[in-house]
């Protein structure tokens, strides 16, 4: 299995794991945020969303999903429980756990294998 490509910020996390999304009805999943742990707290980021977690960036998810702009709304609704579920998670696992367990939102959780890129905002503090 080819590990996923991810963007996070530079740290010295050691467990990191890329997130992917699929909108309702399509076949392809594309890789939108990258978590990790920090001490005891989960954080995140997302290439496609301001450093608040709460303004996406059109431009940015349509450049990931094109064909799919339509799913934008969807989307954020998916990355506004991403944030409760990393704030209240104390590990990796717990986030894994919930997407598994919440299918509707449209997230997968994928194991972060090599290097890693900076998106440059969206970084959880």
């Amino acid at each position: 299995m080819k590990a996923a490509r991810v963007f996070v910020p530079a740290s010295d996390a050691v467990e990191t794991m890329a997130i992917t999304f699929r909108p309702m009805g399509e076949v392809r999943t594309r890789p939108v945020a990258t978590a990790w742990l920090d001490g005891s707290f989960v954080r995140w980021s997302s290439p496609c969303l301001d450093e608040s977690h709460q303004h996406g960036d059109f431009k940015a998810f349509e450049h990931r999903f094109g064909d799919c702009a339509c799913a934008f709304p969807a989307f954020m609704r998916a990355m506004n429980w991403l944030d409760s579920v990393c704030f209240a998670a104390s590990g990796l696992e717990e986030v894994i756990a919930a997407c598994k367990t919440n299918p509707e939102y449209g997230l997968v959780c994928v194991r972060a294998e090599g290097p890693i890129e900076s998106p440059g905002k969206g970084e959880s503090t």
